[in-house]
C-alpha cells in the first residue's frame, strides 16, 4: 500500500495544476543529485526579449540614429574605372618575332603588376602630375583631437594638368599619398588578362582622370623601364664583348701553340668533325688486320684438307679444266676397260692398250693435284707472313696512339676552351645586334581598353544599406545587451529561479498594487515608518486599500491580489502529505521584502475558509501589523516579560475567526524575550486552540529573532521580492534557517509585475480556484 502511495505520488509530480508541494520538494531534492542536460528554452528566450524590450529599443534607437546621422552627413563619392589588359611578359632583350608572340601570361607576372599599380612611386607621379596634394580633399581635416594647428589651408577643388611640382609640405604629402591609395581600388578579372583600375572621389570628373593619368603613367613607366634596361643590358654587352674577344683570341693562340708542340695533326671528317691522322692510320691498319686475318683463315682451311690428303674436297681441284678434263677421259677409258673384260682377257693387245692409257691418266692426275697442293700451301704460309706484318704494324700504330691520346686531353680541354669562347662571344654578339633593334621599337605589352569616363551617379553613400546594417547592429548591440542584462541580474524573478538556486518550491507570486492600479502607489512591502492612519468610517479602508493592502478591503480590481493569496493558501494546505503545518513563521532575508504584508493576508485568506486563525506580530523590533487592523493595546512583549495570560492580549479584529496578538511598546530585549520558555509556551498553547498560528518576524540576515522562532514552529516561509532582492542573500538567509533545523516549506515571490512575462508564465504555478481549495481545505 506504501509503494502505491510513492508511486501516486511520483506520478502526481507530473500532472500540471495538482502537483504538492510535497511532490515537487522531493523532484528539487532528486534534481540535485541528478543534473538533467535540458535542450534550449526558446520561449525562455523570447520572454527575455519581451521583458527587457525597453532597453532593446533604446539600444536599438541610439545605434539607429547614430547610423542615419552618419549617413547623411556623407559626401557622396563617385567612382570611375578603366579596363586594361596585360599581355604576354617580353624579355628587356626581344627579338623581332618574339614582339608579336601571344602566350599565357603567368601569375606571378600579373601579381607583380597589381602591385606596381599600387605601388607609392606611380602614385606620386599622378599626385604630382596631376596636383591632388594641393586639393582639400587629399589634404588634412582638422580633427577634435589634434593638439597642434596648422597653418596650411587647402587649396579650393580645382586641378589642373602639367604643373611643375611646387615645393610642398612632406605631411600634407603623406596625407594625401595616404588617401591617394585608401581610394585606388585595382580589381584583377577573374580567369583574364584584364585588371579594372578604379578610384573614388567627390568629383566624378577628378576620378575619372586620376584613373586615366594612372594607366597612362603605368604603361610610361612601364616602357621606361624597359628603355633603361635595354640601355644598360647594350652597355654591359659591350663591355662583356670585347672582353670576351680577347679571350678567345688568347684561347685559340694556346691550343695552337700546344698542337704544334705535340705534333698533332687533325684532319677534318665528312662528317665535319675533327680527327688526328693517326688515328685515321690506325683505324686503316685495322681494316687490314681484318681482311689478313680472314684471307688466312680461307687457306688455312684448303691447307688442312692438303694435309689430310682430300684432294677431292680442295675447291681449286675441279675448277681446273686440265684435271676435270683428264678425270672425264679416265672415266671413259675404265668404261671401256670394263666392257673389253668381259669378253677378252687382260693380256689381250687392246685390253693392254686401254689399260696403259689408264695408268698414264693417273699419273697425269696424281701430278696436277701434287702441283695444286703445293700452290695452297704456298698460300697459306703467306697469308700467315702477312698478317703477321699486319698485325705488328697495327700494334706499333696503337702504341703511337696511346701517346698521342695522353697529349690529346691537354687539347681538347683547350679546344673545348675555344669553342665556348666563340659561342659565348657569338652569343653576346647577336644579344648586341638584337639590343639595338630594341632599343627603336617602344612596345608595350600593357594597353587601356576601356578608359575612364566621368560617372554620373555616386556609389556612396547607400542609405538603404546603411540604414540596414546599422538596424542590423543595433539588433545585435540591443538584444546582446538584454542578455547581458539579463545575465548580470542576480535576483530571483520566477518559479524557475527559486527552484534552481534554493532547491526549494515557489508557493505563490504575489503582484504589486502598483501594477494592479496602473499608477504609482507603494507596493506589497513594509510601509514607511511613521504612516498613520486616520480615524472615520472611512478612512480605515481607503488608508489600508493604499498604504496597508488587505485583500478583505480591496474591491473587485483586486480579484488578482485574492488569487494570489488564495494560491498561497492552498500551497501551504497541499505542502505535505499529512495535515497542513499549523504553526507558520514568515520571515525574509532583508527588511522592506512584504513579510508582514504577506503574513497578514495569508492569515485572513486562511481564516476565509471558517478556522480559527491567530496572527502573532513577533517583530519585536520594528512591528508593524497594528498598522493592518488600527490597534495597538495588545503586547506580545509584556506576556513575554511575565504579565498577564497570553489569552487577555489577543484582539478579535472583525474578520470572522481571525485574531491577532500585537507587539505593543519596542523592548530592549527582544532576542531575550523570543528564546524565553514563554514564547514556546505560547506557540505550543496557541496550536492547540487555533487552525492556524502565523508569526511575521524580523528579517533572517540582520538579527537572530528568526532563526530562534523558527526552532519553535512547523514551518517557515521566505518572503522575496521578486526582481529586486539578489539570490545570494536568499541563499544565505535560506541557509541560516536550515542550520538550525527550520522547515523551509517554500518562497513566497512578492512585488511582481502582473503585466510582466514571468508573472502571466508562471502564475499557473500552484494556481487553484478558490472554491475548489474550499472543497480540499474541508477535507483537511
Amino acid at each position: 500500500m506504501d509503494e502505491e502511495n510513492r508511486d501516486e505520488n511520483k506520478i502526481e509530480v507530473f500532472k500540471p495544476g495538482t502537483v504538492g508541494i510535497q511532490g515537487r520538494h522531493a523532484l528539487l531534492s532528486s534534481s540535485a543529485t541528478l543534473e538533467m542536460e535540458e535542450a534550449p528554452d526558446f520561449l525562455a528566450y523570447w520572454r527575455v526579449i519581451r521583458k527587457r524590450r525597453w532597453t532593446i529599443l533604446t539600444i536599438f534607437f541610439v545605434v539607429f540614429t547614430v547610423g542615419l546621422a552618419w549617413t547623411l552627413r556623407q559626401k557622396p563619392i563617385y567612382h570611375a574605372k578603366a579596363l586594361v589588359e596585360i599581355e604576354k611578359e617580353n624579355p628587356s632583350l626581344v627579338s623581332p618575332q618574339e614582339l608579336f608572340q601571344l602566350e599565357a601570361v603567368s601569375d606571378a607576372y600579373l601579381e607583380t603588376q597589381y602591385k606596381i599599380l599600387k605601388s607609392e612611386a606611380l602614385a606620386e607621379r599622378v599626385i604630382d602630375h596631376l596636383g591632388l596634394d594641393q586639393l582639400a580633399e587629399f589634404s588634412p581635416q582638422k580633427r577634435w583631437w589634434s593638439w597642434t594647428k596648422r597653418n596650411t589651408n587647402p587649396a579650393p577643388q580645382t586641378f589642373t594638368v602639367g604643373q611643375g611640382v611646387p615645393e610642398r609640405d612632406p605631411a600634407l604629402y603623406e596625407t594625401a599619398l595616404e588617401r591617394f591609395q585608401d581610394q585606388l581600388e585595382v580589381k584583377p578579372v577573374r580567369r583574364s588578362r584584364a585588371v579594372e583600375i578604379g578610384f573614388d572621389s567627390q568629383d566624378p570628373k577628378l576620378a575619372a582622370s586620376i584613373v586615366n593619368t594612372l594607366a597612362s603613367n603605368y604603361i610610361e613607366k612601364h616602357l621606361e623601364a624597359r628603355w633603361e634596361a635595354t640601355q644598360k643590358a647594350s652597355e654591359w654587352l659591350s663591355q662583356q664583348l670585347l672582353d670576351l674577344k680577347a679571350k678567345l683570341e688568347k684561347s685559340e693562340d694556346a691550343l695552337q701553340k700546344y698542337a704544334r708542340e705535340n705534333s698533332l695533326l687533325y684532319l677534318e671528317t665528312e662528317k665535319g668533325n675533327t680527327e688526328s691522322v693517326v688515328n685515321q692510320s690506325l683505324r686503316e691498319l685495322q681494316v687490314e688486320l681484318t681482311k689478313a686475318q680472314a684471307a688466312r683463315y680461307e687457306k688455312e682451311s684448303l691447307y688442312r684438307l692438303v694435309q689430310a690428303g682430300d684432294y677431292g674436297s680442295l675447291p681449286g681441284v675441279f675448277e681446273n679444266k686440265l684435271l676435270q678434263d683428264l678425270s672425264v677421259r679416265l672415266a671413259e677409258l675404265e668404261r671401256e676397260h670394263a666392257q673389253l673384260l668381259t669378253t677378252f682377257n687382260e693380256g689381250y693387245p687392246k685390253v693392254r692398250q686401254i689399260q696403259n692409257q689408264i695408268n698414264e691418266i693417273q699419273t697425269a692426275l696424281q701430278r696436277e693435284r701434287e702441283r695444286a697442293a703445293r700452290r695452297i700451301v704456298n698460300d697459306h704460309v703467306a697469308g700467315v707472313r702477312r698478317e703477321s706484318l699486319v698485325r705488328r704494324a697495327f700494334e706499333e700504330k696503337q702504341e703511337q696512339v696511346n701517346l698521342i691520346a695522353e697529349k690529346a686531353v691537354q687539347y681538347r680541354i683547350l679546344k673545348r676552351e675555344v669553342e665556348t669562347n666563340k659561342n659565348m662571344y657569338e652569343g653576346l654578339l647577336q644579344r648586341l645586334k638584337e639590343a639595338g633593334v630594341s632599343a627603336g621599337l617602344k612596345a608595350s605589352n600593357i594597353r587601356i581598353v576601356d578608359p575612364a569616363k566621368p560617372p554620373y551617379k555616386p556609389v556612396a553613400p547607400r542609405v538603404p544599406l546603411n540604414l540596414t546594417l546599422a538596424a542590423m547592429l543595433g539588433l545585435g548591440l540591443s538584444v546582446c545587451a538584454a542578455f547581458l542584462q539579463e545575465h548580470m541580474d542576480q535576483t530571483l524573478k520566477n518559479a524557475e529561479d527559486v527552484e534552481h538556486f534554493l532547491r526549494v518550491p515557489a508557493l505563490a507570486f504575489i503582484p504589486s498594487v502598483e501594477s494592479l492600479n496602473g499608477h504609482r502607489v507603494k507596493v506589497l512591502a513594509r510601509p514607511e515608518r511613521g504612516v498613520t492612519l486616520t480615524s472615520g468610517k472611512d478612512a480605515p479602508s481607503t488608508a489600508l486599500a493604499s498604504q496597508f493592502p488587505r485583500i478583505d478591503l480591496g474591491g473587485q480590481k483586486d480579484w488578482a491580489l485574492s488569487e494570489a493569496f488564495c494560491s498561497l493558501r492552498t500551497s501551504v494546505l497541499l505542502s505535505r502529505a499529512g495535515p497542513p503545518p499549523r504553526s507558520i513563521l514568515v520571515t525574509s532575508a532583508q527588511p522592506r521584502e512584504g513579510k508582514t504584508t504577506v503574513a497578514t493576508n495569508l492569515a485572513i485568506s486562511l481564516a476565509q475558509l471558517g478556522g480559527r486563525v491567530l496572527l502573532i506580530d513577533a517583530d519585536m523590533r520594528r512591528p508593524t501589523i497594528h498598522k493592518f487592523f488600527l490597534r495597538k493595546s495588545s503586547q506580545l512583549g509584556s506576556y513575554l516579560a511575565g504579565q498577564g495570560a497570553w489569552q487577555e492580549m489577543v484582539h478579535h479584529t472583525g474578520l470572522g475567526g481571525l485574531d491577532v496578538l500585537l507587539c505593543g511598546p519596542v523592548p530592549p530585549n527582544p532576542a531575550e524575550l523570543l528564546s524565553s520558555e514563554r514564547m514556546r509556551i505560547l506557540v505550543r498553547e496557541t496550536t492547540t486552540q487555533y487552525s492556524f498560528v502565523i508569526l511575521d518576524s524580523p528579517p533572517l540576515l540582520n538579527v537572530a529573532d528568526s532563526r530562534i522562532l523558527a526552532t519553535m514552529v512547523e514551518a517557515t516561509i521566505l518572503v522575496v521580492k521578486g526582481g529586486d532582492t539578489p539570490r545570494q542573500l536568499v541563499q544565505r538567509a535560506e541557509s541560516y534557517a536550515r542550520e538550525v533545523g527550520a522547515k523551509v516549506l517554500g518562497v513566497v515571490l512578492n512585488n511582481l509585475d502582473v503585466h510582466a512575462d514571468d508573472y502571466s508564465y508562471y502564475q499557473s504555478y500552484g494556481y487553484d480556484s478558490c472554491g475548489s481549495r474550499d472543497a480540499t481545505d474541508g477535507k483537511s
